[in-house]
């Protein structure tokens, strides 16, 4: 098949697969906030424990992401026809708008509480370049699901440079290419903690001990020149399904990404392709970058209003166990509809205004519309 063979298909798959990727990082967050647990407790809740054997992986909807990102964007890239200021100002467009206002409103929530942020750590979120600093103060400063963006930021700039050197190489290469990256992704982050130790005098937002220390989180984790590996697979499995070569090797994620856009350029049954998942999948950016921000409004007013109403006995007792699963459906339908609106009346006009000319022809679930939707550039803090 010729390099840009299927190159026009539509990946409704994959639109569809952003969605269980957001789902992921929701639930993570939900069950990080242990509403079925004492305030203060070491001990877990039967409830929370649910949650957290549901969803405690939660982070690997952050990888699904910047694979998904790279192979959508590898998929309809073609610098025979497209010049990388154009690629770039199109990246600007659907991701900059929302997280703009996000950010703002950030500030502000903070500000509320007397805790304004540094105008270091407003300079890195505005420029997206707050994951570039090893301190947690700075790339969680404000809404931290968003340190994740300052990663896809970086991938926008190199993929031009990367898509042009990874496609000159055999199927063999770009396969090579792609084992090497995913085990430099997951293995590396639970040894450099035993080859790496550096002072670190701010303070933990989230324990690092699990993978050896804050500097080893930091590189691991949080570093975009890092995560870049995760991104480098999506594009090496997007040049292979492009030219009729993958053969399926069996790394996560890239291996379902992989399949589920053959399936969509060979028009075979896909589960995640109905207009359901479609839709889902299109407001799962907003909903990434908002889920976050609502949960701690929600939590912060949960348990004081539950007690008034005398549900609880107090502000810091556990939820009940029956009543964690609604709170916690109502949490993510809320998180939809601000998703929804966000996507409605911020996102697709925002895009559709700051976009170049000749791309606002393609509709919202298109060629276009796809990478778009990956680029969901969202995951978990």
């Amino acid at each position: 098949m010729n390099l840009l063979a299927g190159r026009g298909s539509r990946l409704d798959s994959l639109t569809g697969l952003c969605w269980w990727a957001a789902l992921l990082v929701f639930g993570e967050h939900l069950a990080a906030l242990r509403p079925g647990s004492e305030v203060g407790s070491d001990d877990t809740g039967p409830a929370d424990t649910v949650l957290h054997w549901f969803f405690g992986t939660g982070t690997i909807g952050v990888s699904c992401f910047f694979i998904l990102s790279g192979f959508v964007l590898a998929w309809t890239y073609c610098p025979e026809t497209d010049t990388v200021s154009r690629f770039w100002r199109r990246r600007f467009a659907k991701i900059y708008p929302v997280y703009f206002v996000l950010t703002v409103l950030a500030f502000f929530m903070f500000a509320g509480m007397g805790r304004t942020p540094s105008g270091t750590n407003v300079v890195l979120h505005l420029t997206l370049l707050q994951s570039w600093t090893p301190d947690q103060s700075l790339y969680f400063g404000l809404n931290p699901v968003t340190w994740s963006l300052s990663c896809e930021a970086f991938f926008y700039a190199i993929l031009p440079l990367l898509f042009v050197a990874l496609r000159r190489l055999p199927a063999s290469a770009l396969y090579a290419t792609v084992a090497a990256a995913v085990a430099g992704a997951f293995v590396l982050p639970y040894t450099l903690g035993e080859l790496v130790d550096l002072p670190y005098p701010a303070e933990e937002i989230i324990s690092t001990g699990p993978v050896g220390g804050p500097f080893p989180y930091w590189f691991t984790y949080v570093l975009p020149a890092f995560r870049a590996l995760e991104f480098a697979a999506g594009v090496c499995a997007a040049l292979l399904v492009r030219r009729g070569q993958w053969r399926g090797p069996g790394v996560p994620f890239v291996l379902l990404i992989a399949a589920l856009a053959t399936a969509d350029v060979r028009g075979t049954w896909s589960p995640l392709r109905g207009r359901v998942m479609r839709f889902l999948g299109e407001i799962s950016y907003c909903l990434y970058v908002f889920q976050l921000l609502l949960l701690a409004v929600v939590s912060g007013a949960l348990r004081p209003a539950l007690a008034a109403a005398g549900v609880l006995p107090d502000e810091e007792a556990a939820l009940p166990a029956w009543l964690v699963g609604p709170v916690g459906l109502g949490c993510l339908t809320l998180c939809v509809l601000v998703a929804w609106a966000a996507y409605r009346w911020i996102e697709v006009p925002l895009m559709r205004r700051l976009r170049p000319r000749s791309a606002a022809s393609a509709g919202p679930g298109g060629t276009e519309r796809s990478p778009d939707a990956v680029s969901a550039d969202r995951t978990p803090a």
